[in-house]
């Protein structure tokens, strides 16, 4: 009997451990050349176009988090002609969308004076590319350089499971006067485990631990199991469990984006227990949607008494002419573009 008690046991966290650790997606951005192969999408909607789309990383603004300098994706203000607006998406490939599953990324604003935004969207539309079809999750902007930060995202509000996208969309008002340099990195998608998951988790270490555990350990083990298994998801997403109770507190800025963490009270002890990654995530569930957050990492400069606004000019702002005197004689006048100019 005992070696079939540990076989059983075996086979449950096999199957269990296999459905909670692979997330759907996961992309550190080596080669940008390379990610259409892969599924992903890059649509530079942007009016009029300018002379860049989404391209690879490049040191000499700022290096990657992690890896070579260079791994990451970037774009800058010349997705869009000078003047005009960027809108710059980039789609992952096709995952299936649930209620719960949690969007990880790195992000980084360069600013430096010129406002950056980065918005974040989801679609449940399969493969579709039409823009129209995403909805908007949260929205990250700044004027000054951000550093390397790291976010997690939920998804919350659908019916059911479907497969679908996620998007990042770099936008920019008016190049004239904002727009300068972003990075993104290190994106993965990672679902939740579903309540009969945990109880398989739970099965499967009372079958390999009962053979030397007392029979009360075994009774609360196969609570645990039991507890797994009646746990249900709200509509919001956040599952709910029979004698537990969660607790939301506000966490440091650097903390993942939207803040706050999970705890589960024990309910015979009182003792708080410290959430695993995947419980921590569950808490951004309850959480709207609508209106998505807007993550500002730096106040807008404050508008002066007389009602206007100060702006500080460099050399993308400088005209200049030039006069040209001919063998003849005449003189010639030709007005000049600013050196930086956005071409």
């Amino acid at each position: 009997m005992k070696p079939m008690r540990y076989l059983a046991g075996l086979v449950a966290l096999a199957f269990s451990c296999g459905a909670v650790g692979a997330p759907l997606l996961v992309e550190g951005f080596e080669d940008v050349a390379a990610l259409p192969a892969s599924g992903w999408a890059l649509i530079n909607a942007s009016t009029p176009p300018g002379s860049t789309g989404w391209f690879q990383g490049n040191p000499a603004f700022f290096a990657a988090p992690s890896g070579p300098p260079s791994s990451y994706i970037a774009a800058n203000f010349n997705n869009a002609a000078f003047g005009g607006t960027v809108s710059n998406w980039l789609l992952t490939p096709q995952v299936l969308v649930a209620n719960g599953e949690s969007l990880q990324f790195s992000l980084r604003l360069l600013g430096e004076g010129l406002l950056d935004r980065v918005e974040v969207y989801v679609s449940d539309s399969g493969a579709s590319t039409n823009l129209a079809d995403f909805s908007l999750l949260a929205a990250f902007e700044s004027h000054v350089d951000t550093g390397w930060r790291d976010y997690a995202l939920l998804v919350s509000g659908l019916s059911e499971p479907a497969d679908g996208r996620y998007a990042f969309r770099y936008v920019v008002d008016d190049t004239s006067i904002n727009g300068n340099y972003i990075g993104i990195d290190s994106v993965s998608i990672n679902a939740i485990p579903a309540p009969g998951t945990v109880a398989l988790i739970c099965l499967g270490a009372v079958a390999l631990l009962g053979a030397r555990r007392p029979r009360r350990q075994w009774l609360a083990a196969a609570g645990m199991a039991t507890a797994a298994l009646a746990a249900q998801a709200g509509t919001d997403g956040l599952m709910s469990f029979p004698h537990v109770q969660v607790q939301a507190q506000p966490v440091a800025p650097s903390a993942a984006g939207q803040g706050g963490f999970m705890a589960y009270k024990d309910p015979v002890t009182g003792q708080l227990t410290g959430p695993n990654p995947e419980q921590a995530a569950l808490l951004l569930a309850a959480a709207a949607r609508a209106p998505a957050p807007l993550f500002k990492q730096a106040p807008p400069a404050p508008r002066p008494s007389h009602g206007g606004i100060s702006l500080m000019l460099d050399e993308r702002q400088v005209r200049y002419a030039v006069a040209r005197k001919a063998s003849d004689g005449s003189i010639t006048e030709s007005c000049e573009p600013a050196a930086g100019e956005r071409k």
